[in-house]
């Protein structure tokens, strides 16, 4: 089982993603050099086609990316609930946020906290604004921890 430390999940840096970029202004260069060719030679229907094909890989690429740019916001939000509550959390335990370990990087119900030798369960309200804590026991004690 991973535990992050508050630090570490209040620091966090988003990564994108390179490679779907890169495909997009490769297809986006074959549609426009398609589109030059199309116009210089109108009769010839080989670029008009090859054009088409770049359009639609290049459609095909912005909504991949277009995708995974919602999933990155909404990913980003949570971390960013997630590193405030661990140092609120840190403030209300009366414990150093150096000391406090979640096995979550994200806010969710039943995340487990790791206090020194102790660990809890923490169940959130309906509307994220409370929590409560339950001590709890592991079987496996096993633990890696990511400062």
């Amino acid at each position: 089982m991973t535990f992050y430390s508050a630090d570490y999940l209040s620091q966090q840096a988003n990564v994108t993603s390179t490679f779907g970029i890169v495909m997009l202004l490769i297809t986006f260069v074959l549609m426009a050099v398609g589109l030059v060719a199309t116009m210089r030679h109108r009769l010839n229907t080989r670029y008009r086609d090859l054009t088409i094909i770049a359009l639609l890989s290049f459609l095909f690429f912005a909504g991949i990316q277009y995708t995974d740019y919602q999933t990155m916001v909404t990913k980003n939000s949570q971390q960013s609930q997630m590193g405030t509550f661990a140092t609120q959390f840190a403030e209300n335990q009366n414990v150093s946020s150096k000391k406090v370990y979640f096995n979550s990087t994200t806010l969710t119900d039943g995340m487990l906290v790791k206090e020194g030798n102790k660990y809890y369960s923490i169940t959130l309200s309906k509307d994220q604004k409370s929590y409560s804590l339950t001590r709890v026991y592991l079987f496996n004690e096993k633990v890696e921890v990511v400062q």
